[in-house]
């Protein structure tokens, strides 16, 4: 069951589309990984450390503000008419500008705690503020992504994807002269790029109040029961950072926080099984084609298995070069991090992969549950750590790997159950 085999049980378009969007997330994934040596370079060791730390805030406060629609949106723009489309698209942008501004305000009302709990001080108040601005830039680029996501124009999704998540940042480096305006910069970009591209794209619908309400309806019903998956696993790469931020230092904070967006940027490799899957898997459970999403599901299960031991593999071999080539400080201790967090890169490719179609098969939020007790399981043993005083930055990653890998096995659990015998 190797390559050969998954590309026989896949049509020629769907390989072409995974072909299409593997490329330009690959893109994105070396352009990501170029700007943190740029950065570290330009910025030095403090900016490097601002930056890791902010990537690891915005990976916690999107899902919190996305509200689930990162998989109501392409789930039901799949499915639906051209009308209903635009409907539930323009409803999404509007409850998406409501929630910001709230966070906003409520962000300039607690900017000094926010900073004090994620930098570790009160000097990163403005810092913050800038972030939640990104935030609300990446929410807005995920709306127009997941609408052509849903609609299978999937060369233009991935395109938009590459100049926001890749060129954009690139072009605010080049305009930076510190962390701050970098973010700055980049969040003004796309926003105006995205407003261009929503006015020349997709039509205008003006939304009655009865549209608004069932598109609305509809993506909370589905989303909101997700969010609290979604906003976990946030946390779940945040609090590493946040742990050794108020209790270790902000540089090994920095570094933890790399090693941890390293990990995020290796597993985008399989962003595309997961990008294109959730509308399919949608659209094959619709049509109640067991068959063929068992048949798929079970291929794309051994390649995430079969990828994630092969970039354990490289980690272990090569994690000092690694380290070295972006000039990270202490390389002894930092892949010491590294290997530790990539032990349970195994768990979480499969958890990438096989979520959407779990997301695709269950109406109510097993993934979400699925994140839930394996946070828990993670918070229960960083307090025992706590509790017979072995609370060391090692100790909290090797929980971190545990409970990923945990996640991994609830996630396969959860897919065996959709294929009981006597599911026709």
């Amino acid at each position: 069951m190797g390559l050969k085999s998954i590309a026989q049980s896949l049509s020629r378009e769907r390989l072409y589309n995974y072909a299409i969007t593997f490329g330009f997330e690959f893109l994105i994934m070396v352009i990501s990984v170029l700007l943190f040596k740029m950065i570290n370079l330009k910025f030095y060791s403090n900016g490097f450390s601002e930056y890791t730390i902010n990537k690891r805030l915005v990976g916690f406060l999107m899902p919190l503000l996305m509200m689930g629609m990162g998989v109501s949106l392409p789930k039901f723009l799949s499915i639906e008419s051209h009308k209903k489309q635009l409907e539930i698209h323009y409803t999404a942008l509007l409850v998406l500008s409501g929630i910001f501004m709230v966070f906003l305000l409520l962000g300039f009302s607690l900017s000094a705690y926010f900073s004090k709990m994620v930098f570790g001080d009160m000097d990163h108040e403005k810092m913050c503020m800038v972030v939640v601005l990104y935030v609300f830039s990446l929410m807005v680029h995920a709306c127009l992504y997941n609408y052509f996501r849903g609609k299978f124009k999937f060369k233009i999704s991935s395109f938009l994807q590459l100049v926001n998540i890749g060129l954009l940042p690139l072009v605010a480096y080049f305009l930076a002269d510190s962390i701050f305006h970098y973010f700055l910069y980049l969040s003004l970009m796309t926003l105006l790029l995205l407003l261009a591209v929503n006015v020349l794209w997709i039509p205008f619908l003006r939304l009655t109040w009865s549209d608004f309400k069932s598109s609305f309806k509809k993506l909370m019903n589905y989303g909101i029961q997700r969010m609290p998956g979604d906003v976990v696993l946030g946390l779940f790469f945040a609090v590493p950072t946040f742990i050794a931020s108020n209790f270790f230092s902000l540089t090994i904070a920095g570094n933890i926080a790399f090693c941890l967006s390293l990990f995020n940027i290796i597993i985008a490799l399989m962003s595309p099984v997961n990008i294109i899957l959730l509308p399919e898997a949608s659209k094959i459970v619709f049509e109640k084609n067991f068959a063929l999403l068992k048949s798929i599901s079970t291929k794309l299960l051994l390649l995430s298995i079969a990828l994630g031991v092969f970039t354990f593999c490289i980690v272990f071999l090569f994690g000092a070069e690694i380290l070295n080539a972006f000039s990270v400080e202490n390389v002894v201790e930092s892949e010491k991090y590294l290997l530790i967090i990539f032990f349970g890169v195994i768990g979480y490719s499969v958890f990438s992969v096989i979520r959407s179609i779990v997301d695709a098969f269950y109406e109510t939020a097993k993934v979400s549950a699925n994140i839930l007790i394996s946070f828990c399981v993670f918070i229960a043993l960083l307090s025992l750590l706590h509790v017979f005083h072995n609370f060391t930055i090692v100790n909290s990653l090797l929980v971190f790997a545990v409970a990923v890998n945990f996640l991994g096995l609830l996630t396969y659990m959860s897919l065996i159950k959709i294929f009981k015998p006597q599911r026709k």
